[in-house]
């Protein structure tokens, strides 16, 4: 929970600095393990442990810095973050 905790600070500072690339200087995905990080938030939103917002803004983070650092296709990104790893149809 405590990297989640990170994440949540992390996401509202990124928010609140109107998504200045300064605030994700020192952040790097190699050190998260995303798997992790993805089955944590899944469990927290079926326990309601953080608000939906929050969750949100922690997913948010996470499909910002895989565009950023991987080369992975955005549909991809949004699919393992957002879909539980279901392919999204965008209508």
């Amino acid at each position: 929970m405590k990297l989640l905790d990170y994440l949540r600070v992390l996401a509202r500072q990124l928010i609140d600095n109107d998504y200045s690339e300064e605030t994700l200087k020192d952040i790097s995905l190699v050190e998260i393990d995303l798997h992790q990080i993805k089955e944590e938030l899944n469990f927290i939103e079926g326990s309601e442990l953080l608000e939906l917002e929050e969750i949100d803004m922690i997913r948010a983070l996470l499909a910002y810095l895989l565009m950023r650092e991987t080369d992975l296709h955005e549909d991809d990104i949004y699919s393992f973050i957002f879909s539980k790893g279901k392919q999204i149809i965008w209508n």
